[in-house]
């Protein structure tokens, strides 16, 4: 079964700016971690700073507590937003790729299938089982 064209044209246009937008976002979030790693290690010495580098999210939060002190609240801004912003593209890739398979022949043909073949299963349970005929009596 090969999609039509204009739903391969459309998923490879959504998985274009899908891989763009996570490019530029993993970008940002790169340098918004290192610039708090690198205020991290000054602050509390190596241990912590190897904690910030294997648990990002330690990293993260010690930013924010630290953001006034240090002048990272901007960094710590634009981190939160790249977060933010991942969570958001997913959710806008996963709806635009939805759209591409509903709109695609062969799902609308499966999806018709799926739902007739329920709607026979809920008759066969509402019907009435048939009543047994009675037994003949013994002469």
């Amino acid at each position: 079964m090969e999609p039509d064209s204009q739903a391969a044209a459309a998923a490879t246009g959504i998985g274009l700016i899908v891989f763009a937008a996570y490019g530029i976002i993993a970008i940002i979030s790169l340098v918004c971690w290192i610039k708090v790693l690198i205020a991290l290690f000054k602050k509390e010495g190596a241990g912590l700073g190897i904690l910030g580098i294997f648990c990002n999210i330690y990293a993260f939060i010690w930013g924010w507590m630290k953001s006034t002190e240090l002048g990272l609240k901007k960094t710590m801004i634009w981190w939160t937003l790249c977060i933010v912003g991942a969570i958001g593209v997913s959710v806008l890739a996963a709806a635009g790729m939805a759209g591409v398979a509903a709109n695609s022949p062969e799902f609308q043909k499966e999806f018709k299938k799926a739902m007739d073949d329920a709607k026979r299963q809920a008759q066969e349970q509402q019907a009435p089982a048939p009543v047994p005929a009675p037994a003949p009596a013994p002469n």
